[in-house]
């Protein structure tokens, strides 16, 4: 069982992971808003939970697929306590371009579309019950070390991923009612927009035009995570992705809104659980 863990930046354990999760398994990682190096799939065998990115949410039951690009902050909060069984599968980018052909990008899912938004397409139960024997397959193999069990994750996973990608671009992301509070969505618009610049609460009443502590509620009680803590997740993830694109630790600090390279190294530290060149050289 996997311990809980407080950071927001959350790459996976490898370049495929697969688990299939009840109630009882530990919450994928952080109740708080974060993201991952990797695309995520989220598929819904049971219970109901809300969704949110940073400019969207949705409830999702039985049968909904979340397709969620890398990168991207979300967080999860489960409606039906007593249940809530999934699907949670890991890829890299890397992956799914070397598994795809002419005619079938297996990326299609994860490509940029309207910014932090939210993509859900709908399995019905035929549907949801031979990815979810796919997925027992893969999560089997990937675990195993028998001769050929490589193979043959490889193979439950390409077809998964056939089968969703023909289900989302046969059936565009579906139409939902945004359950984001206006207000939240943007507060954190204008971070987003002022991530590398100085921000503060004052800055944010003038333009979201409500009382700063209201704010701060508001996004606490959609992210889990203060102000100031939603803030520094984000720029440690915007240098996460510098440093995965090759620019150096000293470029990625400021680029990424740390002030000075102490700060950055011991925050980073702090939230990593190591330095920014030991995580760019993936020790």
């Amino acid at each position: 069982m996997k311990a809980k863990s407080s950071k927001k930046y959350l790459a996976s354990g490898g370049p495929v992971e697969c688990h299939i999760k009840t109630i009882d398994a530990p919450f994928d990682y952080s109740d708080d808003m974060h993201n991952h190096g990797s695309n995520e799939i989220l598929i819904i065998l049971g219970g109901e939970i809300s969704i949110y990115t940073e400019s969207a949410g949705r409830i999702l039951r039985r049968g909904d697929v979340c397709l969620m690009p890398r990168y991207v902050f979300h967080r999860a909060d489960i409606i039906t306590r007593d249940k809530y069984d999934r699907i949670v599968i890991n890829i890299d980018d890397e992956v799914l371009s070397e598994a795809s052909i002419q005619g079938m990008d297996l990326l299609t899912c994860f490509e940029p579309m309207a910014k932090k938004s939210l993509r859900i397409v709908h399995l019905n139960d035929d549907e949801l019950e031979e990815i979810h024997g796919y997925a027992k397959g893969l999560e089997k193999n990937l675990a195993s070390s028998y001769p050929g069990s490589e193979i043959l994750a490889d193979s439950f996973l390409k077809i998964i991923m056939v089968k969703l990608t023909a289900k989302y671009e046969s059936n565009p992301v579906e139409r939902h009612p945004n359950i984001m509070p206006p207000m939240v969505r943007k507060t954190f618009e204008y971070i987003d927009k002022h991530l590398t610049e100085e921000i503060a609460l004052a800055d944010l009443e003038k333009e979201i035009h409500h009382n700063g502590t209201y704010i701060s509620r508001s996004v606490k009680k959609i992210s889990g995570l203060s102000i100031r803590r939603y803030i520094i997740a984000k720029r440690v993830a915007l240098a996460c992705h510098l440093l995965r694109e090759g620019l150096s630790p000293s470029d990625a600090c400021f680029m990424s809104g740390f002030n000075n390279y102490s700060n950055f190294s011991r925050t980073f530290a702090k939230e990593m659980g190591k330095s920014p060149k030991q995580f760019q050289l993936g020790r």
